[in-house]
């Protein structure tokens, strides 16, 4: 049986080997979700019940259900702030987009052969797998991948966010994807939503915010959405397979290597460093020297699944 690569895979693997071992080898994984996960996901989700014909707030409901019941670890008041965070961050999306473009399909799964570009047959080993958040018709005709993403930093036209997407991986991976699955795709418009910096204040209800946030986005809501095209050259695409075919190799060998060793965590090794463990989920186990071997039980606040592959396709659609 093959192996799926996702986007949240491959990207793992080019990020830290050690942190790729814990999630896509053993299955490890916090039982409870950050909240920047927690929050973006729900807010694709209703995104794409949005898309897939519900109405506005049939959305919104359905996707702030999860924030109905407070949990016994959560903070009430802290819990009730997301939850309207996230009514009102998909509120404003419903409004500042409404009919900006033809949708031609939504949540696309796909799971193609990973060709070889410097041989003839596909890898006998891995897939390519993942869900493309939608497919649009522009106003000119041409189909282009729709990209959501929810980010914390500036997404201004002018900000280092826009420039790093000239080379991101993920859009690569969905321009090849679609075209794979028979739309004729010529670039990606990347729609991208900040996270608010306004904050509850004193004697403030959750309510209130939401209300005072809606208002925000109403007043500057170029601060808060950002919908640009991201286009992808030929010679780019050509590039992105070559990188995958060196991706998969690499992978092969890391997996036939740490069969051979009763630590095979070893053959995965750590990048310590901030930029590769800021807000890597298995931070604490590495910089505590703590070592997770197959069989083992998990360190408290983890779980191991069941069915990684299965679950982590899902978690790794929704990224």
């Amino acid at each position: 049986m093959k192996t799926g690569l996702s986007a949240s895979r491959l990207s793992a693997l080019r990020k830290c080997l050690r942190s790729y071992y814990y999630r896509y080898v053993l299955g490890l994984t916090r039982t409870r979700q950050a909240q920047p996960l927690r929050l973006g996901h729900a807010f694709h989700y209703g995104l794409e019940l949005f898309n897939d014909g519900k109405g506005r707030d049939e959305a919104i409901q359905a996707a702030s259900e999860t924030y109905q019941t407070t949990p016994e670890w959560a903070d009430a008041t802290e819990w009730a702030v997301e939850r309207e965070t996230l009514a009102a961050l998909l509120a404003g999306h419903f409004w500042r987009y409404e009919k900006d473009v033809e949708l031609a399909a939504a949540e696309e799964e796909f799971d193609i052969p990973l060709a070889n570009p410097f041989g003839k047959y596909p890898s006998r080993r891995f897939r390519l797998i993942g869900r493309i958040d939608a497919i649009v018709k522009l106003s000119d005709g041409r189909l282009a991948v729709l990209e959501y993403k929810t980010a914390g930093e500036d997404i201004a036209p002018g900000s280092d966010y826009w420039q790093r997407l000239r080379y991101d991986a993920q859009i690569s991976l969905y321009v090849l994807a679609a075209r794979t699955i028979g739309y004729d795709v010529s670039t990606v418009l990347y729609d991208v939503t900040r996270k608010p910096t306004i904050r509850l204040r004193q004697n403030e209800t959750p309510e209130q915010y939401g209300q005072r946030l809606l208002e925000d986005i109403g007043e500057r809501p170029d601060y808060y959405f950002q919908r640009r095209e991201v286009p992808r050259l030929e010679d780019d695409l050509a590039e992105y397979r070559a990188e995958l075919w060196q991706q998969s190799r690499h992978l092969l060998e890391l997996l036939h290597r740490s069969s051979k060793l009763a630590d095979p965590s070893i053959a995965f090794y750590r990048n310590v460093g901030k930029t590769a463990c800021g807000g890597c989920e298995f931070a604490d186990l590495c910089l505590s020297g703590i070592r997770i071997r197959e069989g083992q039980p998990p360190p408290s606040g983890f779980e191991i699944l069941q069915r990684p592959n299965s679950e982590q396709a899902k978690q790794d659609a929704m990224s």
